[in-house]
């Protein structure tokens, strides 16, 4: 039999609806993907989930949670709004919930970073973790009230898009550790600049509870009030990481308050350094014991679209195509740039929402291009940019001639894709591109 997630009587006392009594297994707010038992909550934003309410229950809901009327056979919430009433049900789990809690922030990682935390602890104890990208001001909320009551641990991913996002979102989850992991020019449409963003993004730390740690690069550390800092990224930091290149991955020293820890990562570049400097530190300030979880660096997952490496008959594809800023396009560039090959190429697709200043964000991206042997750009963005290397603009994906540059690949090229999501990531363009290396590789071995 499931456990319920959330018990019929605590969600009465909880609304104050004493007339409630249905035990719930789970939180839903879409229809398509609701589980039997779930309670389907109907918000109200680009379309309104009351219209939905009786597909629901055709879905298996065994509650509903509305702000208006509605005519279904299965037990009500009713709450003044559906997006207070799943902020409601947010600070609920999290004042039942005894294990430790991480607010995670930052313009480029947190989800890889939100994947290795579940990795490491899981090991430890039972793990909860938000999915996707529930980071804003409803999926935030609705990762707590997905959250079980007896989970040891629980990891929050946190974003922002405007000003003044993320203060009561930290508040919400009250974190016993908080991590900006990094402040890059990502999503800064709606700031005024990289001070502004930085500014949001440290305010990660306003939630944390008494004797809370604040994770955060060293660099930026004397911006926040906090007092009980965990610094990484720097010599001078309380965590630092010497590296060695290896075949497959990245030798560490992971150095923390003058006590040495060896590891491995199963990959290369710098960011990904970076991010598992601050998976350490906070590891330590959740009282982990570093020797028995960093072993399991080694095996560290890495979600598509993050830098994966393809390997097709001596053609090395990175597939960082999942999304792209101009600090972490530069960081990816950097790195490819000290790959050793015969021939490289990068795929380079616009960044977007970068404001008054994205020409000169896609410009820097240009001269950072310039150890590429090859370089393809596409979109708006990059069409007035001026390249150093050898380029082709294309206007979208679509345009480019992809079977023909496969046909054309030798044995030791090595080739990176890196761009907005829009550009490659939801267009499948890593997989149309590796589905004709691989034929156009089978075809050459056929021929010989």
């Amino acid at each position: 039999m499931t456990t319920p997630l959330w018990r019929g009587s605590a969600l009465a006392t909880l609304f104050k609806q004493n007339d409630f009594s249905t035990d719930i297994t789970g939180i839903s707010i879409d229809t398509r993907t609701l589980q039997p038992g779930d309670l389907f909550i109907a918000l109200s934003d680009i379309r309104d989930g009351h219209d939905f309410v009786k597909q629901a229950v055709e879905a298996g809901a065994a509650a509903v949670m509305v702000h208006r009327d509605v005519e279904v056979e299965i037990p009500q919430l009713r709450v003044q709004d559906t997006l207070d009433g799943l902020w409601q049900l947010g600070r609920g789990a999290r004042k039942r919930f005894k294990g430790k809690v991480v607010a995670l922030t930052g313009s480029s990682g947190k989800t890889t970073l939100r994947h290795w935390f579940e990795h490491i602890l899981a090991g430890i104890g039972p793990c909860h973790a938000s999915v996707g990208s529930l980071n804003n001001h409803w999926g935030v909320p609705l990762s707590l009230a997905r959250m079980p009551q007896h989970a040891e641990f629980a990891i929050l991913e946190v974003g922002t898009n405007h000003p003044g996002e993320i203060t009561p979102l930290s508040h919400l989850v009250a974190p016993h550790v908080s991590i900006l992991l990094n402040v890059l020019p990502a999503h800064i449409g709606n700031f005024s600049g990289i001070d502004a963003l930085t500014k949001e993004k440290l305010s990660i730390a306003d939630g944390l509870n008494d004797g809370g740690k604040f994770v955060v690069p060293f660099h930026l550390k004397d911006q926040t009030p906090w007092s009980d800092c965990l610094t990484f990224g720097a010599d001078g930091a309380n965590v630092t990481t010497e590296t060695w290149a290896a075949n497959t991955g990245t030798q560490l020293k992971v150095s923390l308050n003058d006590q040495d820890y060896d590891g491995f990562l199963p990959f290369h570049g710098s960011e990904r350094v970076e991010s598992a400097s601050a998976l350490v530190a906070a590891l330590a300030a959740l009282d982990v014991d570093l020797s028995r979880a960093l072993p399991r660096l080694s095996d560290l997952p890495l979600p598509a679209g993050r830098g994966n490496l393809h390997l097709i008959k001596g053609v090395v594809i990175v597939d960082d195509s999942y999304n792209a800023n101009p600090g972490s396009m530069g960081m990816s560039l950097r790195s490819f740039s000290r790959q050793q090959a015969k021939r490289k190429f990068a795929f380079l697709g616009e960044m977007l929402e970068l404001g008054d200043d994205a020409g000169r964000y896609h410009q820097e991206m240009a001269d950072e291009a310039s150890g590429i042997d090859q370089v393809f750009s596409f979109g708006d963005g990059f069409s007035a940019s001026s390249f150093v290397s050898p380029r082709e603009h294309f206007a979208a994906v679509e345009d480019f001639p992809i079977e023909h540059f496969a046909a054309g690949l030798q044995e030791g090229d090595a080739i990176l894709i890196k761009g907005s999501n829009k550009v490659f990531w939801l267009k499948d363009f890593v997989g149309r591109l590796i589905s004709e290396t691989e034929r156009h590789s089978s075809s050459s071995s056929e021929s010989t």
